[in-house]
């Protein structure tokens, strides 16, 4: 059986290079979102426990009112402390309508916290399992992600180096020249529009050489959101470790108004982030087995957004 042709390879290490993206950016949102499930479950915690102590309180406060009336030879104080439902008992004792407005008030208080402790225990129920489902995607798009890769560099070793670093360059994992570099880079910072976009660009040129890492944000290692997200740190930007996430950030320019530093998005859906140069360039982590790198843009990005 004849080799394949390097058209056919490349039509192949291009499909399976974006389904692994695809499969990365997926594992990369889930990620970020399950970040901030984290947060609110931390938050949760803490409201569970405050809540409870406030529900200790007004039970003893309930308690005191109880005593008060059993004092009185209105009702049984250990029917009533016996009882989860306290206002329940009282009602049935044919004793609620005749307690005072203060009593009444004891009453509705440890109601309302009561639901309150309830509602927040569903939550964090709620939150617990959507972690637990978090994980078990991640798990599966790392795997498919890693399967993809693995499988474009198979169909790259049936080629020649030449061949090899054609279809790399192609598919934006080829670089430029060291010399070409670096005068990239100068000319990019220089011509920034702001100096947060000047910071991220000689961040990200900074890191070239680093090899790219499955979900890494430096400093040994990156992947194409984690370069962008630490070069923009260096700036005081936020960003979530996410190229679909970060799509959403700063203002969105038209791919024809880009200026250095702006961050360019590829594949529909967004799968593949790098920070722009200028002259149909970009420093970016390409993919596994590559390097932080300047390259030209391999296609057209479909997005594109200014920040800071």
């Amino acid at each position: 059986m004849p080799n394949p042709s390097v058209g056919d390879v490349k039509k192949k290490v291009e499909k399976l290079r974006e389904e692994a993206d695809q499969a990365a950016e997926d594992h990369a949102e889930t990620r970020e979102k399950l970040k901030s499930t984290k947060v609110k479950l931390k938050a949760a915690k803490k409201e569970l426990k405050e809540q409870e102590g406030r529900v200790q309180v007004l039970k003893e406060q309930v308690g005191l009112l109880a005593a008060e009336s059993y004092r009185r030879g209105e009702l049984s104080a250990l029917d009533l402390m016996l009882s989860d439902d306290p206002e329940s008992a009282l009602s049935k004792a044919g004793y609620l309508p005749s307690l005072s407005e203060r009593q009444s008030g004891a009453l509705n208080n440890l109601a309302d916290a009561q639901k309150k402790l309830l509602d927040t225990q569903k939550s964090m129920e709620e939150q617990v399992k959507s972690i637990e489902k978090a994980k078990v995607k991640m798990e599966k798009d790392e795997k498919k992600a890693k399967q993809r890769l693995a499988a474009a560099e198979s169909e790259l070793s049936t080629l020649q180096a030449s061949e090899r670093a054609a279809v790399n360059n192609a598919t934006g994992a080829g670089g430029m020249p060291t010399d070409q570099t670096a005068g990239t880079c100068n000319s990019a910072a220089a011509a920034a529009p702001s100096a947060a976009a000047r910071t991220a660009i000689q961040f990200a040129c900074g890191e070239q050489g680093k090899p790219y890492v499955w979900a890494a944000d430096g400093p040994s290692s990156y992947d194409c959101s984690g370069l962008t997200m630490k070069a923009y740190a260096a700036a005081g930007v936020s960003l979530p470790h996410s190229s679909r996430m970060q799509a959403g950030y700063g203002t969105s320019v038209s791919t024809s108004s880009m200026a250095p530093g702006d961050l360019v998005f590829f594949n529909s859906p967004i799968s593949h982030v790098g920070i722009y140069l200028g002259n149909n360039t970009m420093v970016h982590a390409p993919s596994s087995g590559d390097v932080v790198k300047v390259a030209k843009l391999y296609s057209a990005p479909v997005a594109a957004a200014r920040l800071g």
